[in-house]
C-alpha cells in the first residue's frame, strides 16, 4: 500500500502539501484515492451496496479522482510509491472490471439497449464506447456466464483475487459439455490461479476441461474449417495475422517455427561476437522473421539448388519525388526497406498520363543478368558478410554504390549478401564500401569496423581509409584527386 504521506494513522490528511501554485500535489492525490477506493471497496454489506442506486457505488467520486490523477505529474513520485500505485490501480482496475460486468450483464436481462436503442447489449456497448463490436459482444457473454453459471468465478474477481483475463478463461474453458461439473471445481480453479504463471495455469484449466470433457463430441482439428487465419492491413506498411491452427497443422508449424527462430538466434549470436550493434532481438521477433523466412524458403523447392523466391510486388515511384517509395496502397515504404527492395529489384515500367491513366507497360528487366549473377558466385561464393553461410544462389546482388545514388551495376561494385544481411547494410549508421580488389568492410553505428569474407573465409589486416574506396553514394574524394588510391591489404585470392 501507500506510505501514509498525509499524517499519522487515524489523523486527517495533511492539506499543507501543495506545490507552488496552491495545487494539491501529486502524492496526496493518489492518497486520496486511495483512501476513496478502500471506503468502497470494503463496505461490510456489499450485497446492500450492488442492490441499491447508483449513489452508494461512489463512482463519480472515483471518477473525479481518477481524472485528477491521470493527469498529475508522477516525475517527482518516489519508486517506492510507483509500485504502489501500479499495484492498487490493478486492484481497483479488477473491481471496475466486476462492476462492468454486473452492469451490462442486468442491461441485458432487462434488454433495455433494445427497447431504447434498437440495439442489443454489446452492440451498444461498442457505439456507445467506440470500441470494436466483437470484444464487446464478447464481453456481455462472459458477464451472462458469470451471473449465471459461475458465480465463484464472478465472487473472486469482485474480491480482485483474479483478473478479468483469468475470469475469461475460466469461462471460455466450461463449455455446456461440462459446465456443471467445471463450476463445482471452479473454486479450486481460482486458489490455483495464485500458485503459478498465467500461461502455465491457463495451460492446466484447459487440461482439466479437456479431461471432463473426455466422452465430448468435436475435437478441435477433426474439421479442417478448426484452422483458420485472418490477414489485415495495418497502417505504415504493417501485416497483422491472427488465427488457430489445430491438430497436425498447428504441431508442424510449431516445430517448423521454433527449428527458424533457433536456427536465428544462433545466426545473430554470431553476428553479435562481430558486433555489438547487431542485438539480439526478442523471441517473438525471431518468430515473426521465422514465419517470414520460411515463407520465402516454401516458393524455392531446394535452399541449395533453386533460386531465391522473388514474388513481384508493385511499388510507386514518382518521377517527379523518386526518393519517396510507395506500394499500391499509397502506404510510404520506410527507408531500410525501400533501399533494400530498390537495391536488386525486378522492374516493370508503367507509363501513365498526367490524370494517373495508365498508357503502357513496359517489359521486365532484371539489373543484374544472369552473367554477373554467374560471376558474383564465383567470386564470392555465397554471403559476403562474416560467419554468414547462406549459398550464392540465396543472396542478394547488393549495389554498394546504391543504385538510386546512380550507382552502375558492374560486378566490382556489387555484393552478395543474404536477405537478412541485405536489409542490416541498409540499415542506419551502418555503411558499406568496396576496395578496388573488390573486397568489402563495414562501419557500425558505434564506429565498428570489419571485412568481408569469400567462400566462408573473413579476410583479415587493417581497415583501409573510407577516402579511398567506394561507399553508397559513389567513389571517395581520392578518386578525384592526387591522392595516392590505397584500398587496404593486396588482393591475394
Amino acid at each position: 500500500m501507500f506510505d501514509d504521506h498525509a499524517g499519522a494513522t487515524g489523523t486527517e490528511p495533511n492539506h499543507t502539501d501543495v506545490d507552488g501554485d496552491g495545487e494539491v500535489s501529486g502524492l496526496v492525490l493518489l492518497e486520496q484515492l486511495r483512501a476513496r477506493l478502500a471506503a468502497e471497496l470494503e463496505a461490510e454489506d456489499r450485497a446492500a451496496l450492488l442492490a441499491g442506486p447508483v449513489a452508494p457505488f461512489g463512482l463519480g467520486a472515483v471518477h473525479d479522482t481518477l481524472a485528477v490523477a491521470a493527469v498529475s505529474d508522477t516525475a517527482g513520485v518516489s519508486d517506492d510509491d510507483l509500485l504502489a500505485m501500479a499495484s492498487t490501480i490493478e486492484a481497483a482496475r479488477r473491481r471496475l472490471d466486476a462492476v462492468s460486468l454486473h452492469a451490462l450483464a442486468e442491461l441485458d436481462v432487462h434488454g433495455v439497449t433494445d427497447t431504447r436503442h434498437g440495439l442489443i447489449t454489446g452492440s451498444w456497448l461498442a457505439q456507445d464506447a467506440q470500441l470494436p463490436i466483437g470484444a464487446c459482444k464478447a464481453r456481455v457473454k462472459l458477464a451472462q456466464k458469470l451471473r449465471k453459471s459461475l458465480p465463484e468465478v464472478d465472487t473472486a474477481l469482485a474480491e480482485g483475487r483474479i483478473s478479468f483475463d483469468h475470469a475469461r478463461v475460466l469461462a471460455d474453458a466450461a463449455n455446456p459439455r461440462i459446465l456443471d461439473d467445471f463450476a463445482l471445481v471452479a473454486g479450486n480453479l481460482v486458489d490455483a490461479a495464485f500458485r503459478s504463471a498465467f500461461d502455465r495455469w491457463k495451460r492446466e484449466v484447459a487440461g482439466l476441461a479437456e479431461l471432463l470433457d473426455a466422452d465430448g463430441g468435436h475435437r478441435p482439428g477433426d474439421d479442417p474449417c478448426d484452422n483458420r487465419l485472418r490477414i489485415r492491413r495495418g497502417l505504415d506498411n504493417t501485416l497483422h495475422l491472427d488465427g488457430q491452427l489445430c491438430g497436425e497443422g498447428a504441431l508442424i508449424a510449431e516445430h517448423a517455427m521454433n527449428a527458424k527462430a533457433d536456427e536465428l538466434f544462433h545466426r545473430y549470436r554470431a553476428d553479435q561476437e562481430l558486433s555489438a550493434d547487431l542485438r539480439m532481438p526478442p523471441h517473438t521477433t525471431l518468430l515473426a522473421m521465422a514465419a517470414v523466412e520460411l515463407f520465402r524458403e516454401a516458393l524455392a523447392e531446394n535452399a541449395d539448388t533453386s533460386t531465391p523466391a522473388r514474388p513481384e510486388v508493385a511499388l510507386i515511384v514518382n518521377a517527379s519525388d523518386p526518393g519517396v517509395v510507395t506500394n499500391s496502397d499509397g502506404m510510404r515504404i520506410g527507408d531500410t526497406e525501400r533501399t533494400t527492395v530498390l537495391c536488386d529489384p525486378v522492374f516493370r515500367a508503367v507509363v501513365m498520363a498526367v490524370h494517373g491513366v495508365v498508357t503502357d507497360t513496359g517489359h521486365q528487366q532484371r539489373l543484374v543478368n544472369r552473367e554477373q549473377r554467374r560471376a558474383l558466385t564465383h567470386r564470392d561464393g555465397g554471403c559476403v558478410f562474416p560467419a554468414c553461410d547462406r549459398p550464392a544462389n540465396w543472396t542478394d546482388a547488393h549495389h554498394v554504390w546504391h543504385w538510386q545514388h546512380h550507382g552502375p551495376t558492374q560486378v566490382p561494385l556489387l555484393a552478395s549478401l543474404c536477405r537478412y544481411h541485405h536489409g542490416v547494410s541498409h540499415r542506419d549508421g551502418w555503411t558499406m564500401y568496396v576496395t578496388a580488389g573488390q573486397w568489402f568492410w563495414w562501419t557500425t553505428p558505434s564506429g565498428d569496423t570489419f571485412w568481408s569474407q569469400r567462400h566462408g573465409h573473413q579476410r583479415d589486416g587493417p581497415i583501409p581509409h573510407e577516402d579511398t574506396c567506394t561507399g553508397p553514394t559513389g567513389p571517395g574524394p581520392a578518386r578525384n584527386s592526387t591522392r595516392p588510391n590505397s584500398t587496404g591489404p593486396p588482393d591475394t585470392s
